[in-house]
């Protein structure tokens, strides 16, 4: 998918429209490098139509006109995600911490108390589970973990 292709997909996404998306991207002002102005209604429907081939200047007012990291406009696959989340857990700051720690544990997510008897009936059923399963669940388990440490300092 063309990157122009997977913008008017998140436009839809997000309710809006081409013209919408237009309006509210030129309001952040953004200076195209090459002409030093901010590009017109024209100029973007001929970026999202994929007539033109859009200015990588543009990409963060893309994003932040959508609500969304610049991450997505290029891959948001699981594996792109999680290398994502691991790159922002390495040097997540304090602010960045106490913002997880609010939504994780709003949610529920953490900490979750497994059942003793929950817990055995599962030790139970991975005799029957094939090794590439072990091994992804091992995988998935310890980065619940090491984010649960994480989040606990």
């Amino acid at each position: 998918m063309e990157i122009y292709e997977k913008i008017n997909l998140l436009i839809k996404e997000k309710g809006m429209n081409k013209k919408e998306f237009s309006l509210k991207l030129i309001e952040l002002e953004p200076k195209l490098k090459s002409t030093s102005e901010i590009p017109t209604l024209k100029a973007m429907y001929a970026y999202l139509s994929g007539d033109v081939a859009l200015k990588i200047e543009l990409i963060s007012y893309i994003a932040e006109t959508l609500n969304i990291p610049e991450q997505l406009l290029f891959d948001d696959s699981s594996r792109a995600r999680k290398i994502y989340l691991k790159h922002i857990l390495d040097s997540i700051t304090t602010e960045e911490t106490e913002l997880l720690k609010s939504k994780l544990c709003d949610s529920k997510i953490v900490p979750n108390i497994v059942p003793k008897d929950r817990f055995f009936k599962i030790q139970d059923l991975l005799i029957y589970a094939p090794d590439i399963f072990l091994n992804e669940l091992e995988v998935i388990l310890k980065d619940y973990k090491d984010l649960t440490l994480k989040l606990k300092k």
